[in-house]
């Protein structure tokens, strides 16, 4: 049997370099995408009782909040946060009913999980979030559509958001 010795060295210095402060190393996932993948990442979007800013189940963790914008049937959203080396997750948390407006409101906020990540880089990611769960929640209160409704993102860098679609 070899002497393991230098290798585990050469793997120890491997993992040390991945929790780097190097803003190019991998820093994010989502469940259907790896670290390496390039482009903006896809969250889940999902729907809570009472206050979604409040929620814990999705994660707590801080992060900044660049830029927000609606783009056809996906959430665009430009955001940074400290990490790099777990796993980080990205979840919009939508409120279970409208608020009756016109156009009516939904209050909506992201979550973070980054998975108890000790690593200090400061990353900055796109997620893409596709609203298709927010539309059929609108078609099923309100009819076919076309249809309005106003986001009103947490911590949104220029205020609500307005998605409209056929």
């Amino acid at each position: 049997m070899k002497d393991l010795g230098p290798l585990l060295l050469v793997m120890l210095f491997a993992c040390a370099a991945a929790c780097g402060n190097d803003e190019d190393s991998p820093v994010s996932t989502t469940p259907d995408q790896g670290p390496f993948d390039t482009g903006p990442r896809t969250g889940n979007v999902i729907f809570s009782p009472g206050d979604i800013r409040s929620t814990t189940l999705w994660g707590t963790d801080d992060y900044e909040l660049n830029a927000a914008a609606v783009r056809g049937d996906t959430l665009a959203v430009s955001v940074s946060y400290s990490g790099g080396c777990r796993a980080h997750r990205f979840t919009l948390v939508a409120a279970e009913s409208f608020i009756e407006s016109d156009p009516v409101q939904l209050d909506v906020a992201i979550a973070h999980d980054a998975d108890g990540d000790p690593c200090e880089a400061y990353p900055t990611e796109d997620y893409h979030f596709i609203l298709d769960p927010i539309k059929a929640r609108y078609k099923a209160s309100y009819g076919s559509g076309p249809g309005t409704i106003v986001l009103g993102l947490d911590r949104a860098p220029d205020g609500p958001l307005v998605y409209t679609f056929e």
